[in-house]
């Protein structure tokens, strides 16, 4: 369903996550369905929800080896982000649109604050 999703158009994101969260209730020792759902989550809020699904995996009993490198993307991407935010200015903003910055602002100081408490092992 999720490949359905991106490459034929059709929306299916639902039911591949529903597909995923079957497959973790059926055998949640395998990290395989969490990678699966950090891939689906994409970017949302910044990143933060794909990489707790990301995080599971790899705290799993058996976890499954890319998401050692989709996390990092994420950490490399907050990184950068992380970096453009401390120019911005955001004084000079509206109430509603300052706070939509702030907690960009919080997301994104959050995964690079992540990033670097994370052991450089991998």
């Amino acid at each position: 369903a999720r490949y359905q999703n991106e490459l034929a158009g059709v929306d299916t994101e639902l039911l591949a996550e529903r597909f995923y969260y079957q497959a973790l209730s059926v055998a949640p020792q395998i990290g395989m369905p969490f990678n699966q759902l950090g891939t689906l989550a994409g970017s949302k809020y910044y990143n933060v929800e794909a990489t707790y699904c990301y995080l599971r995996c790899i705290q799993s009993e058996v976890s499954f080896e890319g998401a050692y490198g989709n996390l990092k993307r994420l950490y490399d991407k907050a990184a950068k982000m992380y970096q453009q935010l401390k120019k911005c200015e955001t004084r000079k903003l509206s109430p509603s649109k300052k706070r939509g910055k702030d907690i960009k602002r919080l997301l994104v100081s959050f995964m690079y604050l992540q990033s670097l408490l994370q052991p450089k092992s991998r």
